[in-house]
């Protein structure tokens, strides 16, 4: 849902980092498999929806945005699930790593495919880790308010079992 939404609000700054970075405190499976999910969905809403020709360039970009969420996913699920500092430590260092390795591929892909060398200009690149912050943040307060629901759901229920009646 969040890779929808994102993708929606931001098209070409969709927070690919910060979704690996979240996804990274399960498992490194999960990681890859919501960067692959949050991929495919942004590129059927930016061809589906938004009309990006498909032409070899464009083509070209999909993929290598493709291969960076890939790489940042990889790359958040490489931090320890244990770090000093906790657990805001832990998030920022899975979206510092997750940043850099899908920068890294796009940036090498800018010298294959025409057009990017200019998305590379560091005010550009502080905008993109900018999102990449506000979208952890927001999803993060997000994620424990659904815990926070959950166990609340979960412990009214209980008691109510406990009582002999219905939740």
């Amino acid at each position: 849902m969040a890779a929808v939404l994102l993708s929606l609000a931001l098209a070409c700054a969709t927070p690919f980092a910060a979704l690996a970075a979240l996804a990274a405190a399960r498992s490194r499976r999960e990681a890859l498999s919501l960067a692959a999910l949050a991929w495919l969905l942004n590129q059927a809403i930016g061809f589906g929806l938004l009309g990006y020709p498909l032409d070899p360039p464009t083509l070209g970009w999909g993929l290598a945005i493709g291969a960076g969420a890939l790489a940042a996913a990889l790359a958040a699920a490489l931090v320890p699930r244990r770090r000093a500092g906790g657990a805001v430590a832990t998030a920022l260092l899975r979206l510092g790593s997750a940043f850099t390795a899908y920068e890294a591929v796009l940036c090498a892909a800018a010298f294959l495919l025409p057009g990017g060398a200019d998305a590379f200009a560091p005010p550009i690149v502080l905008r993109l880790l900018l999102i990449n912050l506000a979208a952890l943040a927001g999803l993060s307060l997000l994620q424990a308010g659904g815990h926070a629901l959950v166990r609340s759901a979960s412990g009214r229920a209980r008691a109510a079992a406990l009582r002999g009646r219905p939740a």
